[in-house]
């Protein structure tokens, strides 16, 4: 019996101390894991804030050796995707630079080439103005109104010159309102005056019911560029023999000034793109058109806080709105 006892002893010892062994080899595993975790976790952090140098040891991590070898693979796979952005970028920099120094080398060229023209258009006009004067002796009918018409394309080309030119001195540098106290009417009254010469060449009647009173604080010189544009986009888009009417609304906050053609319907893809710079529908209509004209105009009223909306029917009307605050 004792020797029993004694063998059973031996053997609960036994199989304590190979508990206590496997205890302590879990315990050395548990702690290996623990620490390789740690290990990962602090490069996934450094990566994460952008330490891209940071790398798993493999040394810790015997007993998985793969997992090391997969996190180191997939740092390098991000450092590679960073390269290749940065190359990226660093070639979209250069083809941005180079785009911007080509439309600078376009708007200089442009300015120096409507400048110069400006010139020997102004002459012309000086010579027609002479002619129609009479100052080289007499014209018969059909000369004078050969000059009338002259007169009026030198005039066209004028305000297209004068488009271009502002729009280049806008991109250079910002809008400088003098902003004073404007009687809208008497400023259509003027413009419509100015550009009545457009229209007569084609028979066309400009309309304007002056019966509402409307006074903003604009710039004067610059908000008679804006309808001047507008006017002459509704002339040119207007058939012969056709009219242009133009009205002003007065509400408690603002002075809206409404220009309606009969012309060509709008369609609302192109009213989303009217105001964009170079953008016109001209050629769809086979005219001439640079398509700064409602790009610079839109300039103008926004420096004033004000809008320009557009809105045209089918087979029926086109219409301006310039809202300006009061």
């Amino acid at each position: 019996m004792s020797v029993f006892l004694s063998l059973l002893c031996i053997v609960l010892f036994l199989s304590l101390l190979s508990l206590i062994f496997k205890y302590r080899k879990l315990k050395q595993t548990f702690r290996n894991h623990k620490k390789s975790l740690r290990s990962i976790l602090k490069t996934i952090n450094s990566v994460r804030y952008g330490n891209l140098y940071e790398r798993v040891n493999p040394a810790n991590f015997v007993l998985l050796p793969n997992f090391s070898e997969s996190i180191n693979r997939m740092i390098e796979s991000i450092v590679d995707r960073e390269n290749m952005i940065n190359e990226y970028q660093a070639d979209l920099n250069k083809k941005i630079e180079a785009l911007k120094e080509i439309e600078q080398l376009k708007e200089d060229f442009v300015a120096t080439l409507t400048h110069d023209l400006k010139v020997p258009i102004i002459a012309e006009k000086n010579m027609l103005h002479f002619l129609e004067e009479n100052r080289f002796g007499d014209l018969t009918e059909k000369q004078r109104e050969a000059v009338i018409h002259l007169q009026n394309s030198n005039k066209e080309l004028i305000e297209l010159v004068e488009i271009i030119l502002e729009t280049y001195k806008l991109n250079e540098t910002n809008i400088i309102l003098n902003k004073e106290r404007v009687d809208i009417g008497d400023l259509i009254n003027t413009v419509i005056e100015e550009m009545q010469p457009i229209a007569d060449a084609n028979s066309q009647k400009i309309n304007f019911d002056s019966h509402h009173d409307g006074f903003v604080n604009a710039d004067k010189f610059y908000l008679k560029r804006v309808l001047k544009n507008i006017i002459l986009n509704g002339l040119s888009y207007t058939d012969s023999r056709g009219c242009l009417d133009i009205c002003i609304t007065d509400s408690q906050n603002s002075v809206d000034i409404n220009i309606t053609n009969y012309g060509k319907y709008i369609s609302e893809e192109e009213i989303e793109h009217i105001f964009d710079k170079y953008y016109s529908s001209a050629k769809k209509f086979r005219k001439i058109g640079t398509g700064l004209g409602l790009y610079l105009s839109n300039k103008i009223i926004d420096a004033h806080e004000g809008k320009i909306k557009v809105e045209s029917q089918k087979d029926s009307k086109t219409t301006f709105v310039i809202s300006l605050k009061k």
